[in-house]
């Protein structure tokens, strides 16, 4: 009993540490009091444990050691809840109610657990990183070399440059001047009077001689002998004979390589009864008889579907009923009557009838104006017509004028011509004026003896 009782005493210290234990929260001054009292009492639990009987199957708990009846008359609300200080072993024994507590296995068993889930992550988590460092390290290992540069990166010098430069202008200069030179027309007063010289020759041997050319064209009129050859209308005979011939084979051939769009080697007739034969030679047997009295008449020629067609349609059209439409007849209403009605309708005729006058009046002043706006048309006509006429002189003038080139070298052979002339004229011992004196009455006799001769 005195066992029992001091393990009484020591579940009620515990239930008193406990309870001291969640209201002391707030009281931190005590904690080391705390502290000190249940090393002590967990001293001397161990020492009555080592005292008492030594049957394994009982129970430590402390539940067994209340009954059931203590636990229904009293309540857990009913006990406060004080911090208890330890008692002396001779205090007499107080009935109490003892708090279950969970194993110490169920609470392994959660640990074990997450530490199981915390385990396989962490697992993974080295895995990861084992892997990142192999990784890191293999491209760590890898050897660099650097690729040679590209020949296109280099450029040349510069002197180099502007020799390539140079060289491109005077190619673009050349062809330039080629370009110039080609378009270039020549100039010489010689050419065009060699020219004219010789039209007006081949006009006088044209008029002199023109029994010579009709016999010339004669000449070369003349049939070949090819065509007069006896041989020539055999060959064409042979060559209209062979053609017949071809055409005859080839019409030939399609013929045979024909085939009818209806293939009749499939459809066969199904094999009727003697009786139906019988029968139908009895009944059918009037057409074998030639004699007969109606000879019908067979029109041979094929109408023309498409044209009947359209004929039909144009008689249809010119047949068809046209519906007449329905004539609107004027009608009175009553309300038409009413003062206010007619004087509305007083006030429009009035209205109506000043209109046409205003029109009248404009009618007669128009024409005026439109004399008017026709004499200025007409101005701008004549004046659009002027400028059209300015213009395209203008542009005949800009088109007909030589380049400025053709200009100089014209210039330029004018200029030399009369040097030439001037010398010329040194050296014969002559001066300009006598030459020009001379000229001019070469002229003046020669339009003297034209006059006589007319």
């Amino acid at each position: 009993m005195e066992g029992r009782r001091s393990l009484l005493e020591l579940g009620l210290l515990c239930q008193a540490a406990l309870g001291s234990e969640l209201s002391s929260s707030q009281e931190d001054e005590d904690l080391g009091d705390f502290l000190q009292e249940a090393a002590a009492l967990r001293a001397r639990l161990c020492a009555v444990l080592s005292h008492t009987s030594g049957n394994k199957r009982q129970s430590c708990s402390l539940i067994d050691l209340t009954s059931d009846s203590t636990w229904d008359q009293q309540k857990p609300h009913l006990f406060p809840k004080p911090r208890l200080r330890p008692k002396s072993a001779s205090s007499p024994w107080i009935p109490s109610i003892t708090i279950p507590q969970p194993f110490k296995m169920t609470l392994r068993e959660a640990h074990k657990k997450s530490q199981l889930m915390k385990s396989n992550m962490f697992l993974e988590l080295d895995k990861l990183r084992d892997k990142r460092q192999s990784q890191d390290e293999a491209e760590c290992q890898k050897q660099f070399r650097a690729q040679p540069v590209p020949a296109h990166v280099f450029l040349p010098l510069y002197h180099e440059i502007m020799e390539q430069n140079e060289v491109r202008r005077q190619i673009a200069t050349q062809k330039r001047k080629e370009l110039l030179l080609s378009t270039q027309r020549p100039f010489s007063f010689l050419e065009k009077e060699e020219k004219k010289k010789e039209a007006i020759r081949q006009k006088f041997l044209a008029a002199a001689t023109p029994k010579e050319s009709s016999k010339l064209k004669k000449v070369n009129r003349k049939v070949p002998r090819s065509t007069n050859d006896t041989l020539l209308g055999d060959k064409l005979k042979e060559a209209e004979l062979y053609r017949e011939i071809r055409i005859q084979m080839r019409a030939k051939d399609l013929l045979e390589s024909s085939v009818a769009p209806i293939d009749t080697s499939n459809c066969r007739r199904d094999p009727q009864s003697r009786t139906a034969t019988k029968t139908k030679q009895e009944r059918l047997g009037f057409l074998q008889d030639r004699s007969f009295s109606f000879k019908p008449r067979i029109n041979p020629t094929v109408p023309d579907f498409e044209e009947l067609y359209w004929e039909f349609q144009r008689e249809a059209v010119r047949r068809q009923e046209i519906k007449e439409a329905t004539q609107i007849k004027p009608f009175k209403l009553r309300t038409s009557n009413l003062r206010c009605r007619q004087r509305e309708a007083n006030e429009k005729c009035i209205l109506q009838m000043q209109q046409e006058k205003g029109n009248l009046l404009l009618g007669r002043g128009e024409p005026v104006l439109d004399m008017d706006i026709f004499h200025f048309r007409q101005n701008m006509r004549e004046r659009t017509r002027e400028y059209r006429k300015e213009l395209e002189e203008m542009q005949l003038r800009v088109s007909n004028r030589p380049y400025l080139f053709e200009q100089v070298t014209k210039h330029d052979a004018r200029r030399g011509a009369e040097r030439r002339y001037r010398n010329t004229l040194q050296q014969v011992g002559l001066s300009e004026e006598f030459v020009r004196k001379k000229g001019k009455d070469a002229a003046d006799l020669l339009e003297e003896e034209s006059d006589i001769h007319r």
